[in-house]
């Protein structure tokens, strides 16, 4: 799966049009992901734990911890690029422990993968349409995405490595949200960049999730990410130490580790 591989998703997928299950009981329905003790990790080295989460339908949900804490390694786990050795996943009410990465794309899932999501020798246009395979017109895409990121439209002809980082950064997002995503997972969009286009970027990530599409982020810049959060969470050492509301996580996470949130 590409950086922003993706589909249209199916009824039975992660798309916010899809109606998920409900659990039997229940008056709600299910949450668009559910871990429950996954473990996953390479070779005879187990990265994650026993990762129990749950991940409500819409907003934003920050994933914060310290240098190999394996937040990487679960983003990959649910994207379908790295193999479970344990436990379960669920994503709209139905597990997707062996799903492969193209049928996750093509049920609504999208992955920003760390560095820059884009391919940096072709230009702007260019990474739009490789997008075309998906079913929709390159006008069509091209409207869209530079309605929402006017920034792309003035270097539509540029190549995308020549861009400044934040740039590429942004080509990215346009990527996958020219895709019509509903589960969205970035890994570490602040990479190299400064904090003030950090913020720029999370601004736009905001508008995004406001449209209806859950986002999964990892992030090392903690308050920019806790300041548009909906529910956040804290791994350490692949596992689960710290969940809760983004006011909740900020006040203790001094005390876990010492400000320290990269991966």
């Amino acid at each position: 799966m590409t950086s922003s591989s993706m589909a249209t998703a199916s009824p039975n997928g992660v798309h916010p049009t899809a109606e998920p299950e409900r659990a039997a009981g229940t008056a709600g329905p299910e949450p668009i992901l559910q871990l429950s003790d996954l473990r996953a990790g390479y070779g005879a080295i187990e990265v994650l734990h026993g990762i129990d989460l749950m991940v409500p339908a819409g907003g934003i949900f920050a994933v914060l911890g310290p240098n190999g804490a394996g937040k990487s390694t679960l983003l990959k786990v649910l994207a379908g690029l790295h193999p479970v050795s344990g436990g379960t996943i669920v994503m709209a009410g139905r597990e997707v422990n062996r799903a492969r990465p193209d049928d996750l794309a093509r049920s609504g899932l999208c992955l920003i993968p760390e560095g820059r999501g884009v391919f940096a020798n072709l230009t702007v246009e260019e990474n739009l349409r490789l997008i075309t395979h998906l079913g929709a017109r390159p006008a069509e895409i091209e409207e869209r995405t530079y309605a929402r990121f006017p920034q792309l439209a003035v270097r539509r002809k540029q190549v995308a490595g020549t861009m400044s980082g934040g740039e590429q950064q942004m080509l990215a997002l346009a990527r996958s949200v020219a895709t019509d995503p509903g589960l969205l997972l970035i890994d570490e969009l602040s990479m190299g960049l400064a904090p003030r286009i950090v913020e720029m970027l999370y601004e736009l990530v905001a508008e995004i999730a406001r449209t209806g599409v859950t986002v999964i982020a990892v992030e090392q810049f903690a308050r920019t990410i806790l300041g548009i959060a909906s529910s956040a969470v804290v791994i350490t050492t692949g596992r689960v130490v710290l969940a809760g509301l983004p006011d909740e996580v900020e006040s203790k996470l001094s005390g876990l580790y010492l400000g320290n949130v990269a991966d």
